[in-house]
């Protein structure tokens, strides 16, 4: 019997494919970018609510404990700028912080890390203990110095950095983020995700940049 395909079957077909797909776990991941990428389509392109936003949908989108981010600002230092998941008393101690270029280097001698990719690198509690005066800066400093059981177990400490790197491999910032809310490490598609917004967030800051410079 012959199938009677018509203009009309054809589109309801794809509507209905595009409907079931849009609920499935790999296109939801989409929905990081298509958000970030709709904020180039506006006159004039707002770093700070660009990367507010990223903080927000990447600790929703991968269950995240928290989720800062910080750029370099005018004076050439460093400094966290948005979060979300903090307590505000520990994000008062983080955002008094400022780092050099150099503090960034998975070589530094006073933050020891583990490079996972040339944009990410972890920081492990067991490789960078916190003094007594720095236990504020985390969420909860009670659950400190606890042993890890497995190796994709988080520790209170535990953070992983992501970079904004522009052209020339020049550091514009970095996002910061913890471990899941089920205590485990981000998966290596979570990281992978961050890394394509931190590159999002890249080239909106050149974009406003340019158009800052052509006004």
């Amino acid at each position: 019997m012959a199938i009677n395909v018509t203009a009309d079957s054809v589109k309801r077909r794809l509507k209905f494919e595009y409907l079931k797909i849009k609920n499935e776990h790999s296109s939801k991941s989409l929905e990081l970018f298509t958000s970030l990428l709709a904020h180039f389509s506006k006159p004039d392109i707002s770093v700070a609510d660009l990367i507010q936003e990223t903080t927000m949908l990447v600790q929703k989108q991968f269950r995240l404990r928290w989720c800062m981010i910080g750029l370099r600002e005018p004076d050439g230092w460093y400094r966290y700028i948005v979060m979300t998941g903090m307590r505000e008393d520990a994000w008062a101690k983080q955002k008094a912080k400022q780092y050099k270029l150099s503090d960034f280097d998975p070589n530094a001698a006073n933050y020891k890390a583990g490079e996972i990719s040339k944009l990410t690198r972890v920081y492990l509690e067991e490789d960078n203990r916190l003094g007594k005066e720095d236990e504020g800066v985390v969420n909860r400093p009670a659950l400190l110095h606890l042993s890890r059981k497995a190796e994709d177990d988080v520790l209170e400490a535990d953070f992983i950095d992501t970079l904004i790197m522009g052209p020339g491999d020049d550091l514009l910032g970095w996002i910061e983020y913890s471990g899941t809310v089920t205590g485990k490490m981000p998966d290596a598609i979570a990281i992978r995700h961050i890394e394509v917004a931190s590159q999002i967030i890249s080239a909106a800051i050149l974009v406003h940049r340019n158009r800052a410079r052509q006004a």
